[in-house]
């Protein structure tokens, strides 16, 4: 161990512990040999990953999340059907017309435009963000269920309002729904 003095001119205090030696001054003074260099040890195969219980693997599923998974996938079959009813519907407004008491044929309406082609292609691709945002959640582990249905009163809300804007941009719809009303 060196007790060199420092570079103000002053003494050191002499080490304790070994602090001020370096490894090979250490090792000197406890008269231990360089320890010789360990050969890397090849990882050993990793066990399957458990859940936490006694005899669960990882890929098995609790019962709630099952349910979860249930629902989620449920709602996106339901949410796909209702899509395949609803693109015919928003092509053509005769039957909603007819649902509000209107003839479509008085009215001279016998498309919604772009407007119903806009809201079908908006279903569908929000459908498919659905989809793809409950199968992004379900790989993380997370609650899934709630995905579809938000996915679905967000999309068929907003293809509504474009239905709606297109269908009462129309005068002779606009006029027609207000003389029903009393207006």
């Amino acid at each position: 161990m060196s007790d060199a003095a420092s570079p103000a001119g002053e003494q050191r205090p002499r080490p304790q512990y070994g602090e001020y030696a370096t490894p090979d001054e250490q090792r000197a003074r406890i008269r231990q040999p360089l320890p010789e260099p360990v050969p890397p040890v090849a990882p050993a195969p990793a066990a399957p990953p458990t859940t936490g219980r006694p005899g669960r693997q990882a890929g098995a599923v609790a019962p709630g999340r099952l349910f979860d998974r249930a629902a989620a996938v449920a709602l996106l079959v339901y949410g796909l059907l209702s899509l395949t009813s609803a693109i015919p519907a928003l092509l053509d407004p005769t039957p909603l017309l007819a649902a509000m008491g209107l003839d479509a044929g008085d009215l001279g309406v016998t498309t919604t435009g772009g407007w119903g082609i806009a809201s079908a292609v908006l279903l569908v691709g929000g459908w498919l963000l659905t989809a793809w945002l409950t199968w992004l959640a379900h790989r993380r582990g997370w609650i899934v269920f709630w995905i579809p249905l938000a996915g679905g009163i967000v999309f068929n809300g907003l293809a509504g309002v474009l239905v709606a804007v297109g269908l009462l941009g129309d005068p002779g719809v606009f006029d027609a729904i207000l003389r029903q009303n009393g207006g």
